[in-house]
């Protein structure tokens, strides 16, 4: 072919190549000097963009496509597509797509979000979504005779949120098999909304939003005030949040009294300003009256009754039963193994429960059955979940307990029983969960940060081509990060126990020092960040996942250093292990903190990071991942002498 009369197939990657390679001459489009205008322009366009295009051209809609695209294909339809005709490509959708390509050829464009289509690309049918667009590609002649695809692969995307819909839809189904009624309150206009149950049972109309005041008016007179006191308290950063109370209502379109109870928890910002209060609400109208009828023809009866139904939760719960006028407790078996003792002894609240608390939790709790007490405060109920540490094992257990006291006629307590169950693998599930989330938003939150940093500095540098390109190139690594990130978290198959998993590949550490170095320099020009030249030699290693350790510790160089210090990164070969080093001159650290500094949610306090935002988990984060390498983190730190963070990794 003569260059001069090809010049348009330049670039364009793989695809380029194997456009320039193929012999066209023996295609229905002829050789490639012989194009018509629009198709040589189009076809020059496709392969100097980074969005996915495929042309059709012809009656046959012999298609050519960029890099971009090319992962659509999969393995089944790269790279015999080349040159083929889109009818035989695309056998098992041309039903649906081969009327929309005839009349865009006609003229018509078409354009939908989301589309669906079985595709056969890996040997397999799959549903695949995409938003796409067809349009007409007029020749010099202006005759349509050609389709131009652009489109975008959401699968991803769409069954993530298929995802969360079905977890929604069943979460709905508990809460109605449950017959409870929900509701969440915005604090700042003090506005909830509740499931048609609350609204039936207070009378309240279908209103998408609802003020409180509707809802708290319909409560019993003689109840009001504890209740909106305990809305104040849960909604008070002080008290934890937690909310737990039983109260009677009187729905006002037909008197109809019932006894509910409620729980739910606030929740709070940074500043310990709540910003939700959300839970849900129980009729336990029918339990009361047969406890009520219990009690008025045998009280001892009743506390029979009461006891059998809060051990009927679970045969694995532990029992006990204090006599608060003799000073006595009885605990099962099941309880005292609860509490790490095997003997059977007598036992008592002063000698083994109170010892048996954790330290974390002991004071709390003991306020806690203070206040089941006071009859007034809490009409006796006992709702909580703290820690024990075993007497004899010393083995630290998570235990829910729930219970009852009850009392005289002048309201003294006489008798407080109830029931403990072990939810230390529930706990730890909790936690698991809680380490996943706080992963994926702290993974998420580096590349939005810093698409949004080149997104308002590309508007004052849009004049600089040279300049506007780097932004736009660094732009779409940071998306390519981005999507690499989401792949990884939706791909639940591939994570093991709440922690990520490794994609590894090999690449020249230094290369990516300098990649990271080069994007906190564009957008912060706060601090000398000085780069000792590293040695050349390639680790093995997750490339997105290293990148991240190094961003996060200088991003917390950074933060914690004075504006115009330096920072000084090296990197060096040792035997087998590579090793960064990432120097700051800021407020250090006190020696105690470095010891829990790489510990989940841990942040060093002191008036100096008290108005820093954080959340304790990049370092956590970074410790994992350095440790999934097989490698070590450590600080070497003093107050107000900088920090020296160096971690290792296997070279190889």
């Amino acid at each position: 072919m003569n260059r001069d009369q090809t010049d348009f197939l330049q670039g364009g990657g793989e695809m380029g190549s194997l456009i320039r390679a193929y012999n066209w001459a023996d295609s229905p489009i002829g050789d490639p000097e012989q194009w018509d205008a629009a198709l040589k322009s189009m076809v020059s366009m496709m392969l100097s963009t980074h969005f996915p295009i495929l042309i059709c051209w012809g009656t046959e809609y012999i298609q050519l496509y960029n890099d971009a695209f090319r992962p659509i294909n999969g393995t089944n339809k790269h790279p015999q597509a080349l040159g083929g005709s889109a009818k035989d490509t695309y056998a098992e959708i041309w039903d649906t797509i081969g009327p929309m390509f005839k009349k865009v050829r006609t003229g018509e464009t078409y354009g939908f979000p989301n589309f669906m289509v079985p595709l056969n690309r890996n040997g397999y049918i799959e549903q695949c979504y995409f938003d796409f667009s067809y349009s007409p590609v007029k020749s010099s002649k202006g005759i349509a005779e050609g389709v131009l695809v652009i489109c975008k692969e959401t699968t991803t995307q769409v069954k993530a949120i298929n995802s969360i819909s079905e977890a929604k839809a069943e979460l709905d189904f508990a809460i109605e098999a449950a017959e409870l009624g929900t509701w969440d309150l915005n604090p700042l206009t003090q506005k909830f909304i509740g499931n048609d149950r609350l609204k039936s049972w207070f009378g309240l109309t279908a209103d998408s939003e609802i003020d409180l005041s509707k809802a708290t008016d319909v409560i019993a007179e003689e109840d009001r005030q504890r209740v909106l006191d305990a809305i104040e308290k849960a909604m008070d950063y002080e008290s934890g949040g937690y909310y737990s109370i039983e109260y009677h209502i009187i729905n006002p379109n037909n008197d109809q009294v019932r006894l509910v109870r409620a729980k739910g928890k606030a929740l709070f910002n940074e500043n310990k300003q709540v910003t939700r209060f959300s839970g849900t609400l129980q009729d336990i109208t029918g339990e009361h009256t047969a406890l009520s009828e219990a009690k008025d023809s045998n009280h001892r009866l009743a506390l029979a009754l009461e006891q059998a139904r809060l051990s009927k939760m679970t045969a694995k719960m532990g029992t006990f039963d204090m006599d608060l006028k003799l000073g006595t407790l009885e605990w099962d078996e099941r309880c005292r193994v609860l509490f790490g003792i095997s003997h059977h002894n007598t036992v008592s609240y002063e000698n083994d429960f109170l010892p048996g608390l954790h330290p974390d939790d002991r004071e709390r709790v003991s306020n806690y059955i203070k206040d089941v007490y006071n009859k007034e405060k809490t009409n006796g109920d006992y709702d909580i979940e703290y820690r024990t540490v075993g007497a004899e094992d010393g083995q630290v257990r998570w235990v829910k307990a729930q219970g009852k006291a009850y009392f005289d006629a002048e309201a003294k307590p006489t008798r407080f029983i109830g029931s403990v169950l072990d939810i230390t693998e529930q706990k730890h599930d909790e936690l698991r969960k809680n380490d996943f989330i706080g992963m994926v938003s702290h993974e998420l939150k580096t590349p939005l940060t810093s698409l949004k940093a080149y997104m308002q500095l590309l508007p004052l540098k849009i004049h600089d081509v040279g300049v506007a390109k780097t932004i736009i190139t660094k732009v779409e690594s940071q998306i390519r990060k981005m999507s690499t990130l989401i792949n990884g978290f939706l791909d639940v198959s591939r994570l093991e126990s709440g922690k990520i998993s490794l994609e590894m590949s090999r690449f020249f550490l230094s290369g990516l020092i300098d990649e990271m170095i080069a994007d906190f320099e564009m957008l912060m020009a706060t601090h000398q960040i000085i780069h000792h030249p590293c040695p050349a030699f390639e680790v093995k290693a997750d490339r997105d996942k290293l990148g991240s350790v190094i961003t996060n510790l200088i991003g917390n160089a950074i933060k914690y250093s004075p504006s115009g210090s330096k920072i000084e990164i090296s990197c060096e070969k040792e035997g087998n292990m590579a090793t960064v080093k990432i120097k700051d001159e800021g407020i250090g650290i006190k020696k105690e903190d470095t010891q829990r500094l790489f510990e989940r949610f841990f942040r060093a306090d002191n008036k100096n990071t008290k108005t820093i935002s954080g959340f304790g988990i990049g370092l956590y984060l970074s410790a994992e991942i350095v440790k999934r390498h097989h490698g070590t983190i450590k600080v070497d730190s003093s107050p107000n002498q900088g920090s020296t963070f160096i971690f290792s990794i296997p070279a190889g």
